[in-house]
């Protein structure tokens, strides 16, 4: 990621500037989140919403990628708060099926591994899901410490205790 003097920025200019350099690790860490495309689409616009009105601290922070996951983070937080207290069901989606049928046998099977590894993350208890999927995104654990308000140390235990996880996950499912 390039370095920027936000000074220089309005506060617009600036969060667009963020938004752009970090779209794909939000979208990632939502796709995890959400299976949902819509309720996902919802869940992305309440994080540019957040990011919109915390902008000015977002602006002043010594890191400010560490601080918007910090804000995706909680914004995931809350959302899958709310779906467990509302026990929502998402609808199956048999496009996945379709669109595996009409690709060449190479791109079926990768696709079908990150489906896997999708469905194992989304199965992940929610400290460890939200773990991984920042390392996922090669934040380092002092950046992590700093998102979720932890020690390194915690990261380091939470981050050992997600791959394991995941991985009787992926054993689990083959």
């Amino acid at each position: 990621m390039t370095t920027f003097d936000s000074s220089l920025m309005t506060p617009e200019q600036f969060l667009l500037h963020l938004w752009q350099q970090n779209q794909g690790a939000i979208s990632r860490t939502l796709l995890a989140c959400e299976a949902d495309p819509a309720a996902r689409q919802d869940l992305k616009q309440d994080v540019f919403l957040a990011l919109h009105q915390s902008v000015s601290r977002l602006q002043e922070a010594q890191n400010p990628r560490a601080y918007l996951f910090r804000i995706v983070h909680n914004v995931t937080v809350d959302h899958i708060a709310r779906a467990q207290r509302f026990k929502w069901q998402p609808l199956e989606d048999d496009i996945h099926h379709v669109m595996l049928q009409e690709c060449p046998s190479a791109e079926v099977d990768e696709r079908q591994q990150n489906q896997q590894l999708m469905n194992a993350v989304r199965r992940l208890s929610p400290a460890n899901r939200q773990v991984i999927l920042l390392a996922m995104e090669d934040l380092d654990a002092p950046e992590i410490a700093d998102i979720l308000q932890v020690s390194h140390g915690a990261v380091r235990v939470r981050l050992n205790r997600a791959k394991i996880e995941l991985m009787e996950l992926m054993q689990h499912d083959r």
